[in-house]
């Protein structure tokens, strides 16, 4: 099926892949992605990440992670069927969410414990490999009240399944930059170590606050100076430090001395 684009999606499309692959950091690359995506495809959302098939996902935000995505980041990608199929497969592939619900769909216990919790209501995820362990992915939802992703739909990701995946491969160099050195922690404070280790568990600003009975503004700063003294310059850039530095401790053994 030919795609049926008007002039405006293409010209969201074209800005936001051109921005894309020039952007620096990965939150920009997402987000500038995602915005043309989103309109490309009529998508209520767009997300682009990594899977790593020693079970990891890592989904990258153009702002700070919603509840339900870093939920899934955290322990719900091992029942996604798209996760599943990646981890069993070394080919790419782009399909809708219908060719792999077998009737069972919405009886699992991941609809039961995230997707329909969510809000989703249909998606099309595509996933492109880069080497043996990783590849890049890219999913297209729509939440509940919208109608059903078409064939016309997976056309219009065919037909841009390329520059997707231009994307994401400078998506996975910027996340994890060739040649990147090992990276350790005992640079820093207790107390920075402790707020680090809980950024790397996937926290923020607001829920490390909440977490340590400190204010916003302190763990900001904090933020601030444990980026400065690693040479990082995102949450980002710091989980892909530290899984190139092998894994780190739990944030439940760090421990703080005022």
């Amino acid at each position: 099926m030919r795609p049926d684009l008007t002039f405006e999606q293409l010209r969201h499309w074209s800005s936001g892949i051109t921005a894309a692959v020039s952007a620096t950091l990965p939150e920009e690359i997402s987000a500038h992605f995602t915005a043309g995506a989103r309109h490309l495809v009529a998508s209520d959302q767009v997300y682009i990440g990594l899977y790593l098939r020693d079970s990891a996902s890592i989904t990258i935000y153009e702002r700070d992670p919603d509840h339900w995505n870093r939920n899934y980041d955290t322990r719900k990608y091992r029942q996604d069927p798209f996760f599943r199929l990646f981890a069993g497969t070394r080919q790419d592939f782009l399909l809708p969410l219908s060719a792999l619900d077998k009737g069972d769909f919405h009886t699992s216990a991941y609809y039961r414990d995230f997707y329909e919790p969510s809000g989703s209501f249909d998606e099309i995820t595509g996933v492109f490999n880069f080497d043996r362990n990783a590849a890049g992915f890219v999913t297209y939802l729509r939440r509940r009240g919208a109608r059903p992703f078409g064939n016309e739909d997976l056309a219009v990701a065919e037909a841009t399944a390329d520059a997707t995946r231009l994307v994401l491969e400078r998506l996975w160099r910027q996340w994890r930059p060739p040649g990147e050195s090992r990276m350790s922690l005992a640079g820093l404070s207790p107390r920075e170590r402790q707020i680090a280790l809980l950024l790397i568990d996937g926290g923020c600003a607001k829920t490390i606050s909440r977490d340590l009975a400190i204010a916003p503004g302190t763990v900001r700063n904090h933020i601030k100076t444990v980026y400065r003294k690693l040479g990082l310059h995102s949450q980002v850039e710091l989980m892909a430090a530290v899984r190139e530095a092998g894994t780190a401790p739990h944030p439940a053994a760090a421990t703080f001395s005022p």
